[in-house]
């Protein structure tokens, strides 16, 4: 099944729950190896591959004997500053402050009157 997004968290959570199965046994290891390798319970792969919820700590910990902890890099990818921050701050920005951009223009959607 391919993610787009669109589906609950809990479809989500049952998906990744089967593609470490699915790795795991195309892995030719056992439940209880993959619980000695990556240092989590027994009960925590069974509850991961039957689609409940878990830490963040404990996916980590149970892609790493998978050979998947390479792909969270993908998962959320490294963010650069943009040479415009840089010039303009000076710096690199730390945070947002949330305000919303103005429109300096006066233009706005369906005023094209």
């Amino acid at each position: 099944m391919k993610l787009y997004g669109m589906e609950t968290n809990q479809v989500m959570i049952k998906e990744i729950g089967q593609r470490i199965q699915t790795r795991r046994i195309a892995l030719s290891m056992t439940q209880h190896q993959l619980a000695l390798e990556s240092g989590v319970s027994l009960r925590t792969i069974i509850n991961v591959e039957n689609g409940k919820n878990v830490s963040l700590n404990h996916l980590i910990s149970l892609l790493r004997p998978l050979h998947l902890v390479e792909n969270l890099d993908l998962l959320v990818p490294e963010s650069k500053s943009s040479p415009i921050d840089i010039l303009t701050l000076g710096h690199p920005r730390q945070r947002s402050s949330g305000k919303t951009r103005v429109n300096k223009s006066g233009w706005t959607w369906g005023d094209e009157k």
